[in-house]
Order: C-alpha cells, then sequence, then structure tokens
C-alpha cells in the first residue's frame, strides 16, 4: 500500500473533521485515527505505524519538550506536523528550534498540507 497514513491529534473535532476533508482530497492519503489528546495520537502510532502525525500546537504546548524528543525518538520515521492557530514566521521558526517539526497553518491548510504531504512523499521514496 502506497497511500501515507496519518493520524489526526487536535483537541478541537471540527478541525479534526476539516483536516479529514482536506485529506479526502488526496487519493493516496489513508487517516488511520484521530485523537484529543497527545496521549491517544501516542496510543494510536503504535498500533497504526502512520507516516504523519498531524499534531495541533496546543497540544504541543501542552507537554514538555523533552516528552516530544522521547516520542520523536521512539518514532524516528513519523513525520511530524504541527498545526497553528496563528501563522507567522517567528511560530515556525520557534517549533523548528524547539522540536524540529515541520509546521502549516489551520487557516491555510489545504495549501500548506498538501506542500508537505508531497515533501514527504518524496522522502520516504
Amino acid at each position: 500500500d502506497s497511500a501515507l497514513r496519518i493520524v489526526i491529534a487536535d483537541k478541537s473535532a471540527h478541525m479534526r473533521e476539516t483536516v479529514r476533508r482536506v485529506l479526502a482530497n488526496h487519493p493516496n492519503c489513508t487517516v488511520v485515527g484521530e485523537a484529543a489528546t497527545l496521549l491517544e495520537a501516542v496510543r494510536i502510532t503504535r498500533a497504526k505505524d502512520p507516516h504523519i502525525a498531524l499534531l495541533d500546537i496546543d497540544l504541543a504546548l501542552n507537554e514538555t519538550a523533552p516528552r516530544l524528543r522521547t516520542i520523536a525518538e521512539s518514532f524516528p520515521r513519523l513525520h511530524v506536523i504541527v498545526m497553528l492557530n496563528e501563522d507567522s514566521d517567528d511560530y515556525r521558526a520557534a517549533v523548528a528550534e524547539r522540536w524540529g517539526y515541520s509546521c502549516i497553518a489551520k487557516d491555510k491548510a489545504e495549501v500548506d498540507l498538501a506542500r508537505l504531504l508531497i515533501a514527504t512523499r518524496r522522502a520516504l521514496a
């Protein structure tokens, strides 16, 4: 199966639905699970081995940097993309510096996500 397996982790059910609808426009993507907490996302990741985790910035901020780094080390092939509530170069730089993850803006999810899905597919090839 060449589909990108994706887990969506956002405290907002509405945002998870929105992201799911965006991903429906990408036929080579499969949502393998949705989570409202980081702990749920980790459980899904262990069970389903996704390629990508879309992580709400609020979930990331509620965790300590060492815990997020532990998750990254536990799932070295997992591409984490942080979904930002407010897009800015400063936020993107802070996420990259603190965790080394890519970002998308929630209000620009369709455009940003498409670009990162292509990049992730290339990285996995």
